[in-house]
C-alpha cells in the first residue's frame, strides 16, 4: 500500500513538473521535455497523453527540429489558454482589486472598488459579491479556481491574517468558502505578483530572482523556483522593516529609522501632510488647499516642481533603498530584480537606483550587469498575481480530473 501511495505521490509530481515546464517554455517537444526534466521518453508520453485528454495542453500542429542535420522534426506542445479562467483578489489599503484571466494570465475583465465605498466589516460580504459577479459575467466557461492576495501573512489555523494593520481583522476566509464553492488558495500579495512573473512572464524571468514591492510598506520576495511555498517565518521578506538609521524616527513596528519610514508610499505622504501642516514655504500649498488632499500623486507633483523639502526625503529613501538592495543581494543571488513602485515608475528613477546599487557592490569586481526592471504600474498587478497562485494550486499542481 505504501509503495503504491509512494508511485502515487511521483507521478503527481511528475505531472506538475511537465506542466510548469510547458508554462515556462510555452512551446515544447515530448523529446525536450523529457531531456530537460530528466524523464524517461515513455513517462513523459504518458503524462502528455493525459494532459491532452485532460485538455490542459495541446499539439499546436507546428513542428520543430531540435537539431540541425538529419535530426527529425518532433511535435510541439503548448498550453490550452482557453480551457478555464481563473479569478483573482487583491486587497489593500486603497481598496481592492478583481481580475479574471485565461490560463496564462491574459486579463480578460476588471474591477476595482476604492476603500472609501465600502466598509471594512463588511470585506468578506463584497469579496464574495465581487465573484459572483465575475462568475456570472464568464458563466458558459469553466472557472478553475479563486486566488486571494493579501497585504499580510496568511494563519491558517484562524483562517485570518497576520498583520499590524487591524483593518484586516474583519477577513475570513472561512466565511468566503462557505459561498464560493470553487477551490480557493491564499497568499501574500508580493508573493503572488513575483509568482505571476514566473509563471505568466517566463520570457523575462530567471529561475531566482528578487521581486520588491513599493507601497505602502515594502516587501520582498526571494522567489527560487524550487521552493514555492508558504513561508512559516514571517519575517522573510519585510525588508521595509530593516533598519537604515538607527537615529531615524520611530516606525509604527516599534523601532528606529526602518527603511519605509523613509520611502514607502505611506510615509512620504504622511510626511508631506506634515510640511503642508507647519510649514509656510512649500509647493503643496499650490497644489491643495488641506493635509486631507495629499495622496502620491501630490507628493510626485510636488518633487517635480522642485519642492526641496520632498525632494530631500524622496533622495535619501532613494539611497537608502539602494542600500538595502545592495545588502540583500551580498546575502542572496538574485539573478534579476523586478521592482514594483508607483513612486519609482512615476519619477522615473531606475537609472539612479541601479548607479547607487552598483556603488555600493564596487569593491568586488564583477562582468555581471546589475538587471533591474522597475515594472510599469498597475493596480490590477496583486490580483493578477492571484490568478497565478490559483493556476499554480488548481492547474500545474492538481490531482487527476477524471
Amino acid at each position: 500500500m505504501q509503495v503504491s501511495t509512494k508511485n502515487s505521490e511521483n507521478i503527481l509530481q511528475h505531472i506538475a513538473r511537465v506542466m510548469e515546464f510547458i508554462y515556462r517554455n510555452r512551446i515544447v517537444s515530448r523529446a525536450k521535455i523529457a531531456t530537460e526534466l530528466k524523464l524517461a521518453p515513455a513517462t513523459v508520453t504518458h503524462i502528455v497523453t493525459d494532459l491532452i485528454r485532460q485538455q490542459k495542453i495541446f499539439e499546436t500542429g507546428h513542428e520543430i527540429r531540435e537539431r540541425k542535420g538529419s535530426g527529425r522534426s518532433r511535435k510541439v506542445l503548448s498550453i490550452n489558454e482557453n480551457r478555464s479562467y481563473l479569478i483573482g483578489i487583491e486587497f489593500t489599503v486603497k481598496g481592492i482589486a478583481v481580475v479574471t484571466t485565461n490560463t496564462v494570465g491574459k486579463i480578460l475583465a476588471t474591477n476595482y472598488i476604492k476603500m472609501g465605498d465600502y466598509s471594512l466589516e463588511n470585506i468578506n460580504h463584497v469579496i464574495i459579491s465581487l465573484i459572483e459577479e465575475m462568475l456570472l459575467q464568464y458563466e458558459e466557461l469553466h472557472c478553475s479556481g479563486v486566488g486571494i492576495s493579501i497585504p499580510g501573512h496568511f494563519d491558517t489555523l484562524q483562517q485570518s491574517i497576520v498583520s499590524n494593520n487591524q483593518n484586516w481583522n474583519h477577513f475570513n476566509l472561512n466565511e468566503i468558502k462557505k459561498k464560493i464553492q470553487l477551490p480557493i488558495v491564499i497568499e501574500n500579495n508580493v508573493e503572488c505578483m513575483a509568482l505571476a512573473e514566473y509563471l505568466f512572464d517566463s520570457e523575462e524571468s530567471p529561475d531566482q530572482f528578487l521581486f520588491l514591492h513599493i507601497g505602502p510598506g515594502i516587501f520582498a520576495s526571494f522567489f527560487h523556483h524550487q521552493r514555492i511555498a508558504v513561508k512559516k517565518n514571517h519575517y522573510i521578506g519585510e525588508l521595509g522593516h530593516t533598519i537604515v538609521d538607527i537615529q531615524g524616527q520611530p516606525c509604527e513596528c516599534g523601532k528606529r529609522g526602518c527603511l519605509q519610514t523613509y520611502i514607502s508610499d505611506t510615509w512620504l505622504i504622511e510626511n508631506a501632510k506634515l510640511l503642508f501642516t507647519y510649514s509656510s514655504n512649500t509647493v503643496l500649498k499650490s497644489l491643495v488647499n488641506s493635509p486631507e488632499e495629499i495622496d502620491l500623486s501630490i507628493v510626485i507633483h510636488a518633487y517635480q516642481l522642485g519642492d526641496s523639502f520632498i525632494m530631500d526625503k524622496i533622495e535619501a529613501g532613494l539611497q537608502f533603498l539602494a542600500m538595502s538592495i545592495s545588502n540583500t543581494l551580498i546575502l542572496y543571488d538574485a539573478h534579476k530584480i523586478f521592482i514594483n513602485s508607483e513612486l519609482l515608475n512615476q519619477l522615473d528613477l531606475k537609472d539612479k537606483l541601479i548607479e547607487r546599487i552598483n556603488r555600493q557592490l564596487h569593491f568586488i569586481p564583477t562582468k555581471n550587469n546589475l538587471d533591474v526592471e522597475v515594472l510599469d504600474f498597475t493596480p490590477y498587478r496583486g490580483a493578477r498575481g492571484a490568478c497565478a497562485l490559483a493556476a499554480y494550486h488548481t492547474i500545474v499542481h492538481t490531482a487527476d480530473e477524471r
